[in-house]
């Protein structure tokens, strides 16, 4: 990997890490819809001044629709719905140690659809990943509850549609350039999401630590973090560049500790180290 890729590999973890932090912080003052809502708004206002004023490009709403729309589907609308909804019961640790299944499920889902081999090392590796999020969601300081359990299901479909995504991007960026599909196909999510602006709760019920997280999850956990990801798929492929999930876990922990003062259990700890060794597992060469 160039020094320029191990950059944004690193800016991308980073960003990545936070987004739970923003969602817990959000959601519960502003909702599930909404929030999924701002957050492609936000980042759409990011990205779409960028490819036309920064990289002087075109976006290509009308000509190139059924690309935008492909992708907003899979990797905004859909798992944006999923992990707000999913921040409702569960802690960031938890969502974060998630997002940890994002490379496994696109290792699974890329072996069919791009032709790479599916061996029994990708397969026990994905096996002892969701063993990891079993365990943490079983035996974590949170209750087990319909609801929790619900909320884990919502968190880990999330997580294939990221991984089904990274497929989706590296096939769609052989015809449309990476930023412009990315500017392009958050533009349609916030437009299919856009009815969810009718469930604005009163200003009143607004606080500041909220408010900035919604404007945050937009504009930095998807508009900047945008940048690195879509050039990262393009450039070292989705397998890749999801290894970011190998730091997610680790990352989302601690944010969740020092930010939002959440439980971290012997549990939590053992049930992201089989997360963390089956990602080693899975993307070994």
């Amino acid at each position: 990997m160039s020094r320029s890729a191990a950059a944004r590999w690193l800016l991308l973890a980073t960003l990545w890490s936070l987004q739970y932090i923003f969602m817990r912080m959000s959601v519960p003052v502003f909702g599930t819809g909404l929030v999924a809502e701002s957050r492609a708004f936000f980042a759409a206002l990011f990205l779409v001044p960028w490819v036309l004023l920064v990289m002087r490009d075109t976006i290509g709403l009308a000509a190139h629709w059924r690309d935008h729309l492909a992708v907003s589907l899979v990797n905004n609308v859909a798992p944006f719905v999923c992990f707000a909804w999913a921040a409702t019961a569960l802690p960031a640790s938890y969502l974060a140690v998630m997002n940890g299944m994002v490379p496994l499920w696109s290792g699974i889902i890329s072996a069919p659809v791009l032709k790479e081999r599916l061996g029994a090392r990708r397969i026990a590796g994905f096996a002892l990943g969701l063993t990891g999020v079993a365990l943490i969601v079983n035996l974590g300081p949170i209750e087990l509850t319909w609801h929790t359990a619900a909320a884990a299901v919502a968190g880990m479909t999330g997580a294939a549609l990221w991984g089904w995504a990274g497929v989706v991007i590296r096939q769609r960026t052989g015809r449309v350039p990476a930023m412009s599909l990315a500017a392009g196909s958050i533009v349609y999510a916030a437009i299919l999401l856009s009815p969810t602006w009718a469930e604005v709760p009163p200003l009143a019920a607004w606080t500041p630590g909220a408010t900035f997280a919604l404007v945050a999850l937009g504009l930095l956990c998807s508009g900047l973090a945008y940048l690195p990801f879509f050039t990262l798929v393009r450039d070292i492929g989705p397998t890749r560049t999801l290894t970011v999930g190998l730091t997610v876990p680790v990352l989302g922990i601690l944010w969740g500790w020092l930010l939002l003062g959440e439980t971290i259990t012997l549990s939590m700890l053992g049930g992201a180290a089989l997360v963390l060794a089956a990602l080693v597992l899975v993307m070994k060469r």
